[in-house]
């Protein structure tokens, strides 16, 4: 590391992520993740409408993508506990956990934008190939990381795990599961779009860009997701040039580098 690359570091280590952090986005994600379920068990046994799920799960998947998406930045699937490297949390029959996200994330930061890039499927492309690579990513992801890795034992057991639980909740909540399902996979398509096409294209331009939310817009988007998600999303590219940056710091780091300019 250079001295100015040192000085940077020391001018932001106030700014990154911590320990205390970690534990509160695992925390936030199985809560999103339970809270999901246990509303979807309320409205099968019509204890409370089935239509307000559209109203909470739509909220609580951006929430819970938010902070699975720090703890990538913090934890490797080791300094996780069992429930976190499961992600529960299903759109799909088959899906991926915390150790292959994981590397596909990283994957993602080391190879931006560029061919080696694990998600630059979702980057290529017009509008509508984006839009259909966002909405179509919970499977996708599955079969590609076979499709070039194959399937060891831990894939195989937790993805055998996810497709009961999958399977478990569509056989007790019945039709009720399309009012979690739906809105769940609008959800994450919309947050996959945005976190992948919207901030890494720029017309026929392929990198990360900042993202200025009209202030009104911002502040109702921070009360329903999170200050996490919106400055993440604002910020994105302060996000890839520094990671270790918590995702609620990034707007004050922004602030910083524009006096420092």
């Amino acid at each position: 590391m250079n001295e100015s690359s040192a000085a940077r570091g020391r001018h932001l280590s106030g700014h990154y992520a911590t320990d205390e952090d970690a534990r509160r986005y695992a925390r936030a994600a199985a809560i999103c993740n339970l809270a999901a379920y246990g509303h979807l068990l309320l409205a099968a046994a019509q204890w409370v409408p089935a239509w307000t799920l559209v109203l909470t799960v739509t909220i609580l998947v951006p929430r819970w993508m938010i902070a699975v998406h720090e703890l990538f930045h913090l934890r490797s699937e080791r300094e996780v506990g069992w429930f976190t490297r499961l992600l529960p949390f299903v759109f799909t029959p088959l899906t991926l956990g915390y150790r292959e996200q994981l590397a596909t994330h990283r994957g993602h930061h080391r190879h931006m934008a560029v061919p080696e890039d694990p998600e630059y499927y979702q980057l290529k492309g017009g509008i509508a190939r984006g839009l259909f690579n966002a909405f179509t990513a919970p499977e996708q992801m599955w079969f590609r990381w076979v499709a070039e890795r194959g399937i060891d034992t831990p894939l195989a057991r937790d993805t055998a795990i996810r497709l009961a639980l999958f399977t478990a909740l569509v056989a007790a909540t019945g039709t009720t599961f399309l009012w979690y399902l739906i809105p769940a996979r609008i959800a994450f398509g919309a947050s996959f779009f945005t976190f992948f096409y919207a901030l890494h294209r720029r017309g026929p331009d392929y990198g990360v860009y900042p993202l200025d939310l009209p202030g009104p817009v911002a502040r109702a988007a921070t009360l329903l997701y999170g200050r996490d998600v919106v400055e993440a999303t604002q910020h994105h590219d302060l996000h890839h040039a520094e990671p270790r940056v918590a995702a609620r710091q990034l707007a004050g780091v922004r602030s910083l580098e524009t006096e420092g300019s």
